[in-house]
């Protein structure tokens, strides 16, 4: 598992988001994914995917189970919400702080950035309080062969496509941000923390590519199918 790490530090992201924690010693990837209770082929095809942006085996993800995604991304969320962006807001904050002499723009840097925590918190709050459950409604209902009074109750007028209809690319309010940064602002007094914040927001805009990659071209197709799925069990009901 060391040598995963070795290969691409950033693949640490996958292992966090699957609980798994450190302290691996000589022990391979098989025996690191038993030992935290996660399926191998699944650990696999997520780290592939992460590491090769060109490669995402749509089809070898319909394997597993929805709520094994879902588990992943919702961690995903935590850290985005919990570690990731609180840290690039205050490194905004710090250098609006050391940059006496250009207040006004420092200003502006973070009420734009506060204003894309706003929208992207709203679009997590929405997929985790009614997307996500739907989803694993949806699949309980399937595997029970049987259209549950709760899923009717909360459900049965929604689908993925009426989503997605205001699924924003959040990303680009991050392009727009890294930008400003790179062609507006004057120079900072501190280049090191200037470029420590542009490599965060790098890190964190490709991170939600990949994040964005595995919900548009694996999840919510899935669940298409589930939706059709749905239909003709109902319909024989």
């Amino acid at each position: 598992m060391v040598d995963v790490v070795h290969e691409d530090i950033q693949l640490l992201a996958v292992i966090q988001r699957l609980n798994i924690r450190l302290g691996f010693r000589e022990k391979t990837v098989r025996e690191v994914c038993d030992e935290h209770d996660v399926d191998l082929n699944f650990f696999l095809q997520l780290c592939n995917s992460y590491h090769d942006k060109e490669y995402l085996p749509a089809e070898q993800f319909q394997q597993f189970p929805v709520e094994w995604i879902i588990k992943y991304l919702r961690n995903a969320h935590r850290c985005y919400i919990d570690h990731r962006i609180p840290r690039i807001e205050q490194q905004i904050v710090t250098l609006e702080k050391e940059n006496t002499g250009n207040v006004q723009n420092m200003e502006l840097l973070l009420n734009f950035f506060r204003e894309y925590i706003r929208e992207f918190s709203g679009h997590i709050d929405r997929e985790e309080t009614d997307v996500f459950p739907y989803i694993l409604s949806l699949d309980k209902s399937l595997q029970q062969q049987d259209v549950s009074q709760e899923f009717v109750d909360h459900f049965d007028d929604y689908s993925i496509d009426k989503y997605l209809e205001d699924h924003n690319l959040i990303e680009e309010k991050l392009f727009d941000l890294k930008n400003i940064l790179l062609k507006y602002l004057p120079p900072p007094v501190d280049d090191c923390k200037y470029n420590n914040l542009l490599f965060d927001l790098f890190r964190l805009e490709s991170d939600l590519m990949d994040h964005a990659d595995l919900e548009e071209k694996v999840l919510f197709p899935r669940v298409r199918n589930m939706e059709i799925d749905m239909k003709q069990l109902q319909n024989r009901n």
